[in-house]
């Protein structure tokens, strides 16, 4: 570090902000959002859980918002988000963020449900079988542990919310990109 400040102050003529510099392994540095893991370029865990609070910011419990018109909101945040970070490599990272819309999503839908028959009416008008929507709905869960059951999943699959607008970018094939099904762990 002492070498490369030198060449940094003296030669370049330039300052170092020493609260953002430093020499370490590139795994433990994050740069614009992004970090290098076994000479991989990936998101950066804050950045990662950022975008997840962010999620979580833009899908609130209670909304006067109409879900296409929540899905419009999230777009428009996502749609940038996921622009920037398609120069990682993993996919799998974008598609994280993307199902943890659904599920924020899901959770809502669950939620706007008043009564458990209700729940469980929508549930069998979208497909699914009465006696698993009686199981899903008349169990003690609550709305978010609802939203990740499989009846609710064959309910509002992926494919109902791109109908209504979602944005889907982790289906893209680009060329730097791992497959879909490779996931990197972040310290």
């Amino acid at each position: 570090m002492g070498s490369i400040r030198k060449f940094i102050e003296k030669k370049l003529k330039l300052k170092i902000n020493e609260e953002k510099s430093k020499t370490a392994k590139s795994n433990e540095v994050k740069f614009l959002g992004m970090t290098i893991i076994d000479g991989t370029i990936t998101i950066a865990k804050a950045t990662y859980n950022r975008a997840m609070e962010k999620v979580k910011s833009l899908t609130p419990r209670g909304t006067h918002l109409a879900l296409r018109e929540a899905i419009k909101e999230i777009n428009k945040w996502f749609t940038g988000w996921a622009s920037y970070f398609k120069m990682t490599q993993y996919p799998s990272q974008i598609k994280g963020i993307e199902a943890h819309i659904r599920r924020r999503l899901r959770a809502r839908i669950v939620k706007q449900q008043k009564k458990k028959r209700n729940l469980c009416a929508l549930l069998r008008k979208n497909g699914v079988r009465k006696e698993t929507a009686g199981k899903t709905v008349y169990s003690d869960r609550g709305p978010w542990n609802l939203s990740h059951t499989r009846a609710v999943e064959r309910a509002f699959p992926v494919q109902w919310f791109i109908e209504r607008g979602q944005k889907i970018v982790s289906n893209k094939t680009l060329g730097h990109w791992f497959g879909i099904e490779r996931w990197v762990k972040l310290a």
